[in-house]
């Protein structure tokens, strides 16, 4: 199937949507501008603390995320999101 073109609203959008299920986000990197491919989920609370945040991700243009190859909590650069597949579709930010 080929990929839909998406404004990048419209990507973190289908990010936010997906509230725990699977998916694949490409972006580049704030600390060294490199490309960066990450299987992630949205909303995951099995490994959190209680401890929280020391900054507000919004503030910051950030989207927490559970990192399923590195099995811990990430944030993706929302401004920089350049692919995402979820729900079996392909989307990339134009």
């Amino acid at each position: 199937m080929k990929p839909k073109k998406v404004t990048l609203a419209e990507a973190i959008a289908i990010v936010m949507s997906q509230e725990g299920r699977m998916m694949s986000v490409e972006f580049i990197k704030r600390t060294n501008g490199e490309v960066r491919q990450m299987n992630c989920r949205t909303g995951v609370r099995k490994h959190l603390t209680g401890e929280g945040a020391k900054y507000n991700f919004s503030d910051k243009d950030l989207i927490s995320v559970f990192d399923l190859q590195k099995n811990g909590y990430r944030t993706i650069n929302a401004k920089a999101i350049t692919k995402v597949r979820a729900g079996g579709r392909e989307y990339i930010v134009k």
